[in-house]
């Protein structure tokens, strides 16, 4: 059985990453950046991560973008979306994961790469990616992260962000309670879970930290909490039921 709450550390502001990479400037990814700039109107006196975000764009490309949908981010070449931060978000179609280069997911002080990727409906995806028939309970993240542990990455691989739209992502963090709770998932406990869950409590949402991976089919499209505002309680008893 999933272990919730039980084993996870409390998402303390010591925990909270300096800086965080995101791999897509599309919606998603944008909307992930304006969260995080927003911290410190949230929290008064807590310092938001500095933000960089790639794109198969070039960085001038996507710096004109940012101007407009994220102006508080840096874009940077792909190479060098990890060289410096502790966290590596991955906010890309998963139809094109398989462009995606696990070796630049990580760098020298990469705690964790969120996998905040979802699969819509009849979205093409590549073929270790799709379901092994209709009734088949394996969430995307454990495929994902088994294949890049098979390409060579060995920071642990931890899902969030991807149960909640990007419209209410962008907007509806709050430092009043209820809180509106997130799942952050990994297959163990550890440093990097720890980092996303204060950067999810730090965004002004109720992070609800699971492990292992299998219970985040909960939190996928057709899940029953994916797209819904859930207290902490209803979550962990969601993922409980897995």
């Amino acid at each position: 059985m999933p272990s919730l709450h039980d084993d996870a550390v409390p998402a303390a502001a010591h925990c909270l990453p300096e800086a965080v990479g995101i791999l897509g400037a599309g919606r998603a990814g944008t909307a992930l950046a304006r969260a995080i700039a927003r911290i410190p109107r949230l929290r008064p006196g807590t310092a938001a991560p500095r933000v960089v975000m790639a794109a198969t764009r070039p960085p001038a490309a996507v710096r004109r973008h940012l101007v407009i949908h994220a102006p508080e981010a840096e874009a940077v070449p792909v190479e060098e979306l990890a060289a410096g931060t502790e966290l590596t978000v991955v906010a890309v179609p998963r139809e094109d994961l398989d462009e995606v280069d696990p070796s630049l997911l990580a760098g020298p002080r990469t705690l964790a790469v969120v996998d905040m990727t979802n699969t819509w409906g009849d979205e093409p995806v590549p073929g270790w990616l799709a379901a092994h028939g209709p009734g088949d309970p394996t969430p995307g993240t454990v495929r994902i992260a088994a294949r890049w542990a098979q390409a060579g990455l060995t920071a642990p691989v931890v899902r969030a962000f991807s149960e909640i739209s990007h419209h209410e992502l962008d907007g509806a963090g709050r430092t009043e309670e209820p809180r509106r709770a997130l799942g952050v998932g990994a297959d163990e406990p550890g440093p990097g879970r720890d980092a996303v869950a204060a950067l999810v409590a730090a965004m002004g949402f109720e992070p609800v930290e699971y492990a292992p991976l299998d219970p985040a089919a909960a939190l996928e499209p057709g899940g029953p909490v994916f797209g819904q505002e859930t207290a902490g309680a209803d979550l962990a008893r969601a993922l409980h039921s897995r």
